[in-house]
């Protein structure tokens, strides 16, 4: 629990802190001006894609509540800030860390919104199951079903009052 909660409060400060690390990283370890350019690109975007992603991460009440992401989300989160920090290193695995990076974070957008739709689905369940009435008990009156006799039960109807007054 004490490494999902870690990672729950860090969910906004790793889009900011991943991107400037690739943008930093990438002009220090001896990128070149175009490679220096396609990290700040490339940046840009990881920023964006983190910021949603955490979004919607932070948007189910579950992981509000518990103040604690999901295992599946530290799972994704560690890759995709192992291969940040790679890239930014400038390495011979940047190529690698590249495409796993971007493989992340699709995959990491796509389980946060997986993950958001299922707990709504969920919460909404429980509303309408605790909307259910409980069956009537013996004696206590009639339900819809047990219409006494004397009484028509055609379902609804709509009342129209029309008045042929003319004062």
């Amino acid at each position: 629990m004490i490494i999902r909660r870690a990672f729950y409060s860090i969910l906004f400060p790793a889009a900011v802190v991943l991107p400037a690390w690739m943008l930093i990283g990438s002009a220090v370890f001896g990128g070149g001006g175009w490679q220096t350019l396609g990290a700040l690109l490339s940046s840009i975007v990881l920023f964006v894609a983190l910021a949603a992603m955490s979004g919607i991460v932070f948007a189910r009440p579950g992981v509000r509540t518990a103040k604690a992401v999901s295992w599946l989300d530290v799972g994704i989160l560690t890759v995709i800030a192992a291969s940040a920090i790679t890239l930014g290193f400038d390495s011979v695995a940047s190529t690698a860390a590249t495409v796993v990076l971007i493989v992340a974070v699709i995959g990491g957008f796509w389980a946060a919104v997986w993950q958001f739709f299922t707990e709504a689905r969920k919460r909404v369940q429980d509303v309408f199951s605790s909307f259910e009435v409980p069956p009537a008990a013996p004696g206590a009156g009639f339900g819809p079903a047990q219409v006494p006799a004397g009484i028509r039960n055609d379902g609804e109807y709509i009342v129209i009052e029309t008045s042929r007054d003319t004062h």
